[in-house]
């Protein structure tokens, strides 16, 4: 287990993602705070180095589905949403991206998120192309719907072939981030061996929640301190096969980032613990605060979302537990 690092050791050390420096190890998951320009502004006066932006898939959105609706419960929330409200389309990612980009790309680093529903090689790559096109250094490849598919040898046979192929055709670094399908060491080795050096940890729990919340369970995750556990088991197997890892999911407090971090985490990222505080509170999760400043006005934004007034409001219950100042 590595030996903890002081608040001055850690202000000190020089971090880089994919060669690129960065300035803290703090990075905003792609999640509600990552899906706007406003919020990824407010992530970037929030100290966050890097924000891995909303994924984004190529399909033709038909319709909104459902909205998104949130319950909070003991230790932690469900979030409730259908795919056509949760994902972006592709042009709407490449829009958010080029738009956020020429405001922000010298003070944070943006990750473009890339999703798909199958293992076809060529919607990966068109995806990620345009991405690269566009300046993009690290795209994350979202996986959360691979979890769909029946992870057998075959399955991971072809995610080694469509790992390898993407290596292939992009000149930019690829970090998949994981879901709860995948069995630690099997998919570790799997990137390991197909030349991927970096790996995005770990998505969501699908939970069937009580019937009295009237949450759809098919489309429900959990997130909350149980995550944390199973974040760590991951982190090691990834560690095991020498991959640079950023790791999140389950944190609630400083003590949660030094374990990760002396378990191996070479970048923390984060979603839950700011949506459920606002973002002046990534103070108590960085290395050192000295030199930064959490006064600004917009740190009161509503991390949840762009609906400042009462009227705007879609009511998904994500404010329920706090009313930001």
């Amino acid at each position: 287990m590595k030996k903890s690092r002081s608040p001055k050791e850690e202000h000190e050390m020089n971090y880089t993602l994919a060669g690129i420096p960065i300035k803290n190890y703090l990075v905003a998951s792609s999640s509600p705070l990552t899906e706007s320009v406003e919020r990824l502004i407010c992530c970037k006066e929030a100290h966050f180095s890097a924000a891995i932006l909303k994924s984004c898939a190529n399909y033709k959105r038909i319709g909104r589905g459902y909205g998104r609706k949130i319950v909070y419960v003991k230790n932690g929330y469900y979030a409730d949403a259908s795919f056509e409200n949760e994902i972006l389309t592709l042009n709407e990612g490449i829009e958010l991206f080029q738009n956020a980009h020429s405001l922000i790309r010298d003070d944070m680093l943006l990750i473009p998120s890339v999703s798909a529903l199958s293992l076809e090689a060529k919607e990966w790559i068109n995806s990620c192309k345009q991405f690269e096109k566009l300046g993009a250094k690290v795209i994350q490849l979202d996986f959360f719907y691979l979890g769909t598919l029946k992870h057998n040898d075959e399955f991971y046979q072809s995610l080694k072939i469509l790992l390898s192929t993407l290596k292939k055709h992009l000149d930019c670094m690829v970090m998949p981030k994981l879901n709860l399908k995948f069995e630690p060491n099997k998919i570790c080795k799997t990137l390991k061996d197909s030349g991927i050096s970096y790996v995005s940890l770990l998505d969501s729990i699908r939970e069937n929640p009580d019937k009295k919340y009237n949450l759809h369970p098919d489309n429900t995750s959990y997130f909350g301190p149980k995550q944390l556990p199973l974040t760590l088991e991951y982190l090691k197997a990834a560690k095991k096969h020498g991959l640079f890892v950023c790791a999140g999911g389950g944190i609630a407090k400083r003590e949660d980032v030094e374990v990760l971090i002396q378990n191996g985490a070479d970048m923390i990222q984060v979603a839950s613990y700011v949506l459920n505080r606002g973002y002046s509170f990534t103070k108590d999760l960085l290395p050192d605060t000295v030199d930064y400043d959490f006064h600004n006005p917009i740190l009161k934004h509503n991390p949840w979302c762009d609906s400042q007034r009462p009227g705007d409001c879609d009511h998904c219950g994500a404010c329920a537990p706090h009313i930001l100042p």
